[in-house]
C-alpha cells in the first residue's frame, strides 16, 4: 500500500501566478465546485424550460380554435343522420314484433264492424286509449255529389296523432267508400293504408266527398281512424240522414 504525502481533503487549492505580483492562494471545497459546475446549470436549465413551457401554454389559450373542413362536417351531419334513421327503423321493428306477439284477446279481430277491413298483423284496439274524438258533421248534397264533412280533434294537444281515415257510405243501393281507391278492393278487404292520410294536434277537418248518390230514402256513414302503424283509434256510426229528392 502507497502512502501518500497529503491526506484526503474536501478541499482544492488554486495557486494563481500574476508577475511581478505575488502568487495568490485560494481554497475552495469540492461540494461548492460540484454546486457551481452540476447543480447550477440544470436549475438554469429548468427554469428555462418552465418559462417556455408557460408561455407556450399561454400563446395556445389565446390562439383560436382550429376550423375542420366544411366537407369532414358534411360527411359528420349525415353520418348523425344515418344513426338516427336507422335508430327510427329498429324501434319501428321492435314495435311490430311486440305487436305481431300480442295475444289475440286484445286484438280487434272479432270486432263485426271490422268485416270489411283488411286485418294488418298484430292489429290492436286502441279505442279505450280515446286519442281522438270526431264533432262537427255536416252533410252536403248535389245532384252528383254527397259530401260528409266532419272534424278530427286530438284529445291531447301536447301530442300529434297521425294516421289514417276511412269513411263507409251505406244505403240502400249498398256501401261505397272514401277515398274512393278503397272501392277497389273491398270485396277481399280494405287496407287501412288506402285511408286518407291525416295529422291533427288540435283539429283537422275533413271531407268525404263520394260521386254517386246513394239508394234509398236515408244513409248513414261509418268512419275508421286507424294510427299510422295500423292500429285502430276510433269507429264512429253517425246518425241517419234524409237523402233530399233532387229534381
Amino acid at each position: 500500500m502507497k502512502d501518500y504525502i497529503q491526506q484526503a481533503s474536501g478541499e482544492v487549492a488554486i495557486v494563481i501566478y500574476d508577475a511581478p505580483l505575488p502568487p495568490k492562494y485560494f481554497r475552495l471545497t469540492k461540494r461548492f465546485i460540484h454546486t457551481l459546475f452540476v447543480v447550477i446549470p440544470i436549475l438554469l436549465v429548468l427554469s428555462f424550460a418552465a418559462l417556455f413551457f408557460w408561455g407556450l401554454g399561454s400563446r395556445l389559450k389565446e390562439a383560436p380554435r382550429p376550423q375542420f373542413p366544411k366537407v369532414i362536417t358534411e360527411q359528420e351531419n349525415k353520418v348523425s343522420n344515418l344513426e338516427a334513421e336507422v335508430k327510427n327503423l329498429k324501434d319501428s321493428n321492435d314495435a311490430l314484433a311486440t305487436k305481431i306477439a300480442t295475444q289475440p284477446g286484445t286484438q280487434a279481430a272479432e270486432d263485426p264492424y271490422l268485416s270489411v277491413i283488411k286485418k294488418p298483423y298484430g292489429m290492436q284496439n286502441l279505442i279505450s286509449s280515446n286519442k281522438v274524438t270526431l264533432d262537427q258533421f255536416d252533410l252536403v248534397q248535389t245532384n252528383n255529389k254527397i259530401t260528409l264533412k266532419f272534424q278530427i280533434i286530438s284529445t291531447d294537444p301536447e301530442t300529434k296523432v297521425s294516421g289514417n281515415v276511412l269513411v263507409l257510405m251505406m244505403s240502400e243501393g249498398g256501401i261505397m267508400a272514401y277515398p274512393p281507391e278503397a272501392n277497389i278492393t273491398m270485396g277481399q278487404g280494405i287496407k287501412y293504408s288506402l285511408g286518407e292520410p291525416f295529422a291533427v294536434q288540435r283539429l283537422r277537418p275533413t271531407n268525404a266527398e263520394f260521386l254517386h248518390r246513394p239508394v234509398g230514402p236515408s244513409l248513414k256513414f261509418m268512419i275508421y281512424i286507424f294510427s299510422r302503424e295500423g292500429d285502430l283509434l276510433l269507429i264512429k256510426e253517425t246518425e241517419s240522414f234524409k237523402v233530399e229528392v233532387k229534381s
